[in-house]
């Protein structure tokens, strides 16, 4: 991260105005042109904020640059956040996307606790009253979209807990906390269903007719981790890791995409982030023996590029990978592994 993909990502992935590029070459070049999504350049700030926490000198400067270009960019007068722009700024998309709100969310808690930005907090508290307004679903969450579609998805709300958390640990708001527990109280009631967590739903969150029986390892791990920073048992937690490896091992020994309820597969394609996930999710569980053989695997396959720095984000089913290209996205996942897993100071 520091001697390798932070200077690369802040030399070529990031421009004069702070935007974020979707995702570079695997010569370490911008590819230009993409629509700029919202998440990316939130994730890319929560990054820069990160690695400022961490020591990283440069993080500093470059995450007010992107606090504000996120600000002039996405955010919409209704004090919701719009889904993309082009590379100079124009709206491409201006509707609101709950994923994107969610972490917009997350980047303005990183925003406020590293760099001081107390506008992070009005903004913060904006964002989520404007999403009671225009967002909040009579089942319970909020809809996927502005206009709503369906299927609904657990993986956004997961998201909002994780900015809830991250803002509850910072700021007295108790609408921090009092979302953060509707986040767990729709894990627990609608989205978890035979000791798995179910990705797609009907707008009242029932199972979605046709891909009810999703279950995603990687969310698994992810939803253990978040468990135990919302103090939740640790039972609770090791029930979701441990299915998850008991389930969702492929060919490379990396955790797949898809699988159902009862361990069939669906998809033995792999994902970078899942591992990232379960790294951290292993670590904090204790299972240091699993947590560092996954690490080995993920350099070995995942990290294993020409150049330092770049990642492939995707294999198939029989660990051939897929990528023409380097997603920014997947940025943010190889951070928060890496400060979960490193103890301060280490970076």
């Amino acid at each position: 991260m520091v001697e390798s993909a932070l200077p690369l990502w802040a030399e070529v992935g990031i421009d004069a105005r702070g935007r974020a590029v979707e995702a570079l070459d695997f010569e370490g070049r911008a590819v230009v042109g993409m629509p700029l999504r919202c998440r990316v350049q939130a994730r890319q700030l929560y990054v820069l904020c990160e690695a400022r926490r961490r020591g990283w000198r440069r993080g500093g400067a470059l995450a007010r640059r992107a606090f504000q270009t996120l600000i002039d960019d996405h955010r919409r007068a209704d004090g919701l956040w719009r889904r993309t722009v082009d590379d100079d700024g124009r709206v491409v998309d201006d509707a609101p996307d709950l994923y994107d709100q969610a972490f917009a969310l997350y980047a303005l808690s990183a925003a406020f606790r590293e760099l001081g930005e107390d506008r992070a907090r009005d903004l913060a508290l904006e964002t989520l009253e404007a999403m009671s307004v225009a967002m909040a679903h009579p089942a319970g969450g909020w809809v996927e979209a502005v206009p709503a579609v369906t299927p609904r998805r657990q993986n956004p709300h997961m998201h909002m807990l994780e900015a809830m958390l991250a803002w509850k640990a910072l700021a007295p708001d108790a609408v921090f906390a009092r979302t953060a527990e509707r986040c767990l109280e729709l894990m627990r009631t609608r989205f978890r269903a035979d000791g798995t967590v179910r990705e797609y739903f009907t707008d009242d969150l029932a199972l979605d007719p046709q891909r009810g029986a999703v279950v995603e390892p990687g969310h698994q791990m992810e939803w253990a981790w978040l468990l135990l920073e919302a103090g939740a048992p640790r039972a609770e937690a090791t029930e979701l890791a441990t299915a998850a490896m008991a389930c969702g091992l492929g060919s490379q020994g990396l955790l797949v995409r898809e699988v159902t309820p009862t361990a069939e597969l669906i998809d033995g394609g792999e994902r970078l982030w899942a591992q990232t996930e379960a790294v951290r999710a292993l670590d904090r569980l204790g299972d240091a023996v699993e947590a560092d053989r996954l690490l080995a695997r993920v350099l070995d396959t995942h990290l294993a590029t020409d150049t330092p720095g770049l990642w492939i984000d995707s294999f198939d089913a029989e660990g051939r990978p897929l990528d023409g290209r380097v997603p920014a996205s997947s940025l943010y996942h190889l951070m928060t592994m890496a400060t979960d897993v490193l103890p301060e100071g280490e970076a």
